[in-house]
């Protein structure tokens, strides 16, 4: 069950990344973004933020103002670098993984390092703009979450 945090801020649930290098995506995360399973998703890392990652609705890359980022990068946006390998652009960090039926994805060890995080960690997803949606395992909506009951918790 999602929460609405004093401020507006909505927050999903938590997800931990396991030991196979898997991670949870919120079904009503996915919902909300038209995100659907059995396909692939693009990550990538937040401006101010180095511990987490952003899903991102790919439909709406176009009219977005990251469409002239998203434009430089085509072998990603048509999914022709391998699964997990990442690109950094304008000081930004880029993959795509594949969405599994279940909803989760799957990166190597080294991927979820350069995202900042590591197996084990257990991150927060909660709504950020029209585009993505936040997966974060630092920052102050962290400490606000955790100070909330009934986010649902994935391990």
């Amino acid at each position: 069950m999602a929460v609405v945090a004093k401020g507006g801020k909505y927050f999903y649930a938590w997800s931990k990344i396991l030991p196979d290098g898997s991670f949870y995506l919120p079904e009503q995360a996915l919902q909300e973004y038209n995100i659907k399973t059995e396909s692939k998703v693009i990550l990538m890392t937040g401006r101010n933020t180095t511990k987490g990652f952003s899903v991102v609705c790919k439909d709406l890359i176009p009219n977005s103002p990251l469409a002239a980022v998203f434009a430089s990068m085509p072998e990603l946006q048509n999914f022709e670098i391998p699964e997990g390998h990442t690109i950094v652009f304008k000081e930004r960090t880029f993959c795509w993984a594949y969405l599994n039926k279940e909803g989760y994805i799957t990166l190597p060890t080294k991927t979820w390092n350069e995202f900042g995080v590591n197996v084990g960690d257990k991150l927060l997803s909660l709504r950020a703009t029209h585009l993505a949606f936040n997966n974060l395992s630092e920052g102050p909506y962290i400490e606000q979450a955790k100070q909330l009951r009934g986010i649902l918790i994935y391990e």
